[in-house]
């Protein structure tokens, strides 16, 4: 199930994320956060800098998708990360780009989310979701919807994929969602009132996840 709060700003997501790690991290918690590319980037950067320092040596920090390539390639996620001012002094950041193969990439990226995810104590991902219906970097009918791994590496036609499946995203313990912009509104419709094969929409694994927040400026008609 999806908790739905209508917002007409992105600063109502980095409150809440920053609001939510800092709490976890005070209480002693070892914090999991994995973040998102696209319009996701400004926000991370925006929530890194609310995060408070002195406790961060309890955060891990990774990405829920990436564009495969050489290290620093200009569509990379975590380059664009760093290129928006993305720095939490004291955490553990993981690139998962590192010099391999695609497939290679995506086995040891799964490897260490499954690591990640087993030793925190909870586990965030902030996600978006695009007007195709795709979350992270899972494409509709594309082969990470049905694949039983926790990472996988495909072609697609816009860009080489390494994304976190259904199958690992639903083992979050809160995805928080921001997705603004008119261009979403049948999306979200269709979201917030079917339940649609993953095949067709991704995003609808959003749903299965423990605590499911959305954000969006989009006004759905009660019924």
């Amino acid at each position: 199930m999806i908790e739905y709060r209508h917002s007409n700003s992105q600063a109502d997501v980095i409150d809440y994320v920053a609001k939510l790690i800092n709490q976890h991290l005070a209480a002693g918690d070892r914090v999991l956060w994995l973040t998102s590319g696209g319009s996701n980037i400004m926000l991370s950067a925006q929530i890194a800098s609310k995060l408070a320092a002195d406790n961060s040596d309890n955060l891990y920090v990774s990405l829920v998708d990436e564009r495969y390539g050489k290290i620093g390639h200009p569509d990379e996620n975590w380059q664009q990360l760093l290129d928006a001012g993305f720095e939490i002094q004291g955490a553990h950041p993981h690139r998962p780009l590192a010099g391999d193969s695609g497939s290679e990439t995506a086995r040891k990226f799964g490897q260490w989310l499954d690591e990640q995810i087993n030793l925190a104590d909870i586990s965030i991902g902030l996600l978006g979701i695009g007007s195709d219906g795709h979350t992270a970097g899972i494409k509709p009918h594309s082969s990470a919807v049905r694949s039983r791994e926790t990472a996988v590496y495909y072609n697609w036609d816009d860009h080489q994929r390494i994304t976190m499946t259904p199958a690992a995203i639903v083992k979050l313990d809160v995805a928080v969602i921001q997705a603004f912009g008119r261009d979403k509104d049948d999306t979200l419709h269709k979201l917030l009132t079917l339940d649609l094969p993953d095949d067709d929409q991704p995003a609808q694994v959003l749903k299965r996840v423990n605590q499911s927040i959305l954000y969006t400026d989009y006004k759905e008609e009660k019924s």
